[in-house]
């Protein structure tokens, strides 16, 4: 009866996410990755890889998702938002199975989750997850950096949207300035009644851009997401091809960066395209490129999402089933 009902409720996650349009994105990405590779040989290819070499991939994204949890409950300790880890940890898990919405601007839901279990505004917590994908994005730019430096890929791109974070940050930190464009929209009809929400905000992000949050910060992204630069090089490494910690590194930001500007759902398309010709130009067969990629995804894309879905949807049945025994107890006091 409870696997049942779990299942209805990964199911309405599924439904109401709007994963499923996803998911069916990621197959179709595939079958012409499939395509591509010579899917007899990509077959054979997967079938042969070093099932150790898959476990330590797994493991180590699982490791790194656990580096992120660091990174949130830091945020939330500096802008003194107090919850227990547990939910802390409820909270951020469950917003893995939104990493595969366009830009993972559906991890804003933990914003709502959190709020709904503790009360905390979601204005106060918003800012936290905007800190997060700036982060993670300079982190992953910052390895997409070596696949310039090393493989000579296009750097226009990359430039141009690390000068427009620092940018970004700049203007932040420039209190004077942000201060005044803040008072500025109390004269904009449309936007004056949320200026003082918008200061607000202003607050709160200013002090997660902080120097000393920031380098915390940028210390656990460049961390959670090397280990999955690693898992890219360990899956290489399965397949016995040549490799080193910095091609999986490089590949893997200069693809999760691409993904990310795309603003596809999970990078679908764009990120395994970047990963499969950065893998060509330096000398790796269609199937290996090919199958890596696929790997890859699937631990650092899909496997979030299951943990996510898994997670939230155990909460939802272990909740319900409270609620049950609650209304159980009710009746018979009655």
């Amino acid at each position: 009866m409870k696997g049942s009902t779990y299942v209805r409720h990964c199911i309405s996650l599924l439904r109401e996410h709007g994963l499923w349009l996803t998911a069916l994105g990621t197959l179709l990405v595939f079958f012409g990755l499939f395509l591509f590779g010579d899917a007899n040989a990509v077959v054979k290819a997967l079938s042969n890889v070093d099932a150790g070499a898959v476990v330590a991939m797994f493991c180590l994204v699982l490791v790194g998702y656990g580096i992120r949890f660091l990174k949130w409950a830091y945020y939330l300790r500096v802008l003194e938002i107090t919850i227990p880890v547990r939910q802390s940890a409820l909270v951020f898990f469950s917003g893995l199975m939104l990493v595969v919405t366009p830009g993972k601007v559906g991890e804003v839901w933990k914003a709502w989750f959190l709020r709904d279990l503790h009360d905390v505004p979601v204005s106060r917590t918003v800012p936290v997850v905007g800190a997060e994908r700036v982060t993670d994005l300079l982190a992953l730019s910052s390895f997409a950096f070596l696949a310039v430096l090393l493989y000579q890929r296009s750097i226009v791109v990359l430039i141009g949207i690390v000068a427009l974070l620092i940018g970004g940050l700049g203007v932040l930190q420039w209190r004077s300035l942000s201060l005044r464009i803040l008072s500025w929209l109390h004269t904009i009809p449309v936007l004056g009644p949320y200026a003082s929400d918008l200061r607000d905000f202003y607050e709160r992000t200013y002090e997660l851009f902080r120097p000393r949050p920031l380098a915390v910060a940028m210390v656990l992204s460049l961390l959670a997401w090397g280990l999955e630069g690693i898992a890219l090089w360990v899956i290489l490494r399965g397949f016995d091809a040549p490799a080193d910690p910095l091609l999986g590194l490089s590949v893997l930001g200069l693809g999760s960066v691409v993904g990310a500007v795309s603003f596809l759902p999970g990078g679908l398309g764009a990120a395994e395209a970047s990963m499969v010709g950065t893998l060509l130009a330096v000398g790796y067969s269609r199937t290996v490129a090919v199958s890596a990629t696929l790997l890859i995804r699937v631990g650092t894309l899909w496997y979030g999402a299951i943990i996510g879905a898994f997670v939230f949807g155990l909460y939802r049945l272990m909740d319900t089933s409270s609620e049950r025994q609650t209304s159980f107890e009710r009746e018979s006091n009655d």
